[in-house]
């Protein structure tokens, strides 16, 4: 559970005077896992490497916060407002992000694995390198979003508007981009692979033709 000294500093002192507190106790390591921190207004503020494991930032206003390296495993982010933030090697495995906005978010090498991201906004978010296995990204708005080098083992993308989404070495492998839509082919074709990933007859037919290496099993291994 969380430390109670930690959740009163930051709830009654607000985004300053917790950031001071960062700034003059840089061996602390923040302790707010299971928190109830819904609805606030954390703009700018300073989280990073903080335990926020299973808590609740639902609605929650976190513009330009630093979230790096925190862990944020099965926390609840439901409509949070997470614009132009830093989530860098942040742990989000099993979070529930439901309609979540994440424009412009720094999300570099970020583990999503597991996360719920339905009707999420990622425009504009950095994504390379991040672990998506498993997760829930259907009816997500990815524009401009980039996923270079991620890993997309299982992940559902049904439904979900690829403008201008950059897949450049990203591991599609057993996925699901049935009903996707805005996708440039030759931006998909940049994937590592498409390896039993479930695709609309149409753009499967053109991408076979067109590349077929994507669906041949892979040579190198992939990790569950």
């Amino acid at each position: 559970m969380a430390n109670p000294e930690h959740v009163e500093r930051l709830i009654k002192g607000g985004v300053e005077e917790w950031n001071k507190f960062r700034r003059t106790s840089q061996t602390i390591q923040p302790d707010l896992s299971g928190a109830d921190l819904s609805g606030y207004d954390f703009t700018g503020l300073d989280l990073s490497l903080a335990n926020l494991k299973g808590a609740d930032l639902s609605d929650a206003y976190l513009f330009h916060a630093n979230l790096t390296e925190a862990n944020l495993s099965g926390a609840n982010l439901t409509e949070a407002d997470i614009l132009e933030a830093n989530f860098i090697k942040a742990n989000l495995s099993f979070a529930t992000m439901v309609r979540v906005d994440l424009t412009g978010t720094g999300l570099i090498a970020c583990n999503l694995g597991e996360a719920n991201l339905e009707w999420a906004n990622l425009t504009r978010a950095s994504l390379p390198w991040a672990n998506l296995t498993n997760a829930n990204l259907s009816k997500t708005k990815l524009h401009l979003t980039d996923l270079r080098e991620a890993k997309l083992i299982r992940a559902n993308l049904q439904g979900a508007s690829l403008q201008d989404t950059s897949f450049t070495g990203a591991v599609i492998q057993e996925g699901n981009l049935l009903g996707v839509t805005n996708v440039s082919i030759d931006l998909l074709a940049k994937a590592k692979t498409l390896y039993h990933t479930q695709l609309d007859p149409e753009l499967k037919a053109q991408l076979i033709k067109d590349h077929p290496h994507l669906f041949k099993n892979p040579l190198f291994d992939i990790p569950a």
